[in-house]
């Protein structure tokens, strides 16, 4: 796996956590569903932006 994709990642899950843990704590009941919905369009960017470097890093070669 790419080293900056865990670099991103790995605080990135950690912060969502801390805020379900926060959230418990106080009271507060998280929207799982938006927390859902955040977590597919991170991930789908994620993968758009992959699909769309492979793609350009092939044709910046030719020139």
């Amino acid at each position: 796996m790419n080293r900056g994709f865990l670099i991103i990642l790995i605080p990135a899950v950690l912060v969502a956590l801390g805020y379900l843990v926060v959230f418990r704590y106080i009271g507060v009941t998280p929207g799982y569903g938006r927390l859902a919905g955040a977590m597919i369009v991170f991930f789908g960017g994620i993968w758009w932006l992959g699909r769309r470097n492979k793609r350009n890093s092939g044709s910046a070669g030719s020139n």
